[in-house]
């Protein structure tokens, strides 16, 4: 969103989870904060190419690593903090302290959402903390922040919004993602740009126009029949944030269709199951990316927390079986939400990296119609006995 909202002015460079870009110029990220050389080389061919502004997604493990040590920013922004990477970091206090380092330089402008309770820590602490000027407030709640973002409206087309500062209206902002979630960070974007000097013209502009991002609430079928929805949420926050959003929008039932990484942090997959069973009428547990552990550990610890919410579930480790079972159950007015993996086109299971794309998958399955029901011929090995209820 920020870099849309630069780019009205000239090539802006993107570095984040989803894609390294310069001009037209695509990378597939080896993480979402590349390490001091790549970051070089990044920055180098973005100078040659005359690219002047840079949007970068920062890690909490790049920030511990020290990977953006040499960096120089003009402006950061604090979108939420939840629950995910406590593998690396243990606990969230950890978690906070790590994130809070890109806001040390009180010289720089500043902006965090105080929506989020981390973010209204945050804001608390850094402006007892410091001297600095350019640290603001931003929010859909709260209209005396720094930035208030009024919503209008909020439907299945995305939310209207209107941008004041300081109590002064700004500009009318049409946000084409559906979910409050998407509003709050198209506030932040809209305030980060503000700060960097952006007209508002360019700011309306640039949130606008932006249609979708890869593997955010990517739809796919159609809204009056059977509507599936690709998203990146593979978190207890994301997963509630954005199966909140569907529930609110959807006519019929809700499918949801997710599972947890392998070798990652073990304790947000009951909470993502929970999760699951209390917003979803029906969910299908399936594999992420499992890597290397066990698929049937994975899924029994998700079991755990969607079991107690009484929905009816079962457990298809086949990810594309799981996606074709879920169209196979639905009808008009229902909606699939298949989560965890968004953009990614790869599936990491016993160290190999075989190719899947969620939204491909659901599209032509979506297109084909499948059989509503199960041959025997059509079940397959590591289906498992649970609790099935339709």
């Amino acid at each position: 969103m920020l870099r849309n909202i630069l780019e009205q002015k000239g090539p802006c460079g993107l570095v984040g989870t989803i894609e390294y870009i310069i001009k037209d110029k695509t990378y597939i990220p080896e993480n979402t904060t590349p390490g001091e050389k790549r970051l070089r080389q990044l920055f180098s061919e973005m100078d040659k190419e005359g690219v002047t502004d840079c949007v970068m997604e920062v890690s909490s493990h790049g920030l511990d690593q020290n990977r953006v040590g040499k960096v120089v920013f003009s402006g950061v922004g604090f979108t939420n903090l939840s629950h995910d990477h406590l593998d690396y970091h243990k606990d969230m206090e950890s978690y906070y302290q790590t994130k809070k380092k890109l806001f040390r330089d009180d010289s720089i402008s500043r902006c965090v959402t105080v929506d989020d309770s981390y973010g209204s820590r945050l804001y608390r602490e850094l402006k007892a903390e410091g001297t600095g000027t350019g640290l603001k407030s931003c929010s859909i709640k709260m209209q005396d922040a720094d930035f208030y973002g009024k919503i209008i409206s909020s439907n299945i087309d995305g939310s209207v919004m209107d941008l004041y500062e300081g109590g002064v209206y700004i500009c009318r902002l049409k946000v084409n993602m559906p979910g409050l979630h998407f509003a709050s960070d198209a506030l932040l974007a809209a305030s980060m740009a503000r700060q960097s000097g952006a007209s508002a013209e360019d700011i309306a502009k640039g949130i606008g126009t932006l249609l979708t991002v890869k593997g955010r609430m990517e739809m796919t079928g159609m809204q009056d029949d059977t509507l599936g929805i690709v998203d990146y949420a593979h978190t207890p926050d994301g997963l509630e944030r954005l199966l909140e959003t569907v529930s609110g929008i959807c006519r019929g039932k809700l499918f949801c269709v997710f599972g947890c990484g392998g070798f990652r942090d073990h304790e947000k997959r009951r909470e993502m199951g929970e999760i699951a069973g209390r917003y979803s009428d029906y969910c299908i547990i399936t594999n992420d990316n499992p890597r290397g552990e066990p698929p049937e550990n994975i899924a029994q610890a998700i079991e755990e927390g969607l079991h107690p919410t009484g929905c009816g579930y079962t457990i298809i480790l086949d990810r594309a079986q799981a996606i074709k079972r879920a169209v196979s159950l639905a009808d008009k007015w229902d909606i699939i939400v298949v989560a965890g993996k968004g953009h990614e086109v790869c599936q990491i299971s016993g160290g190999r990296a075989v190719p899947f794309d969620d939204k491909k998958v659901l599209k032509e399955f979506l297109e084909k119609k499948y059989e509503r029901t199960y041959n025997e011929t059509d079940r397959i090995s590591d289906m498992r006995p649970c609790d099935f209820r339709e």
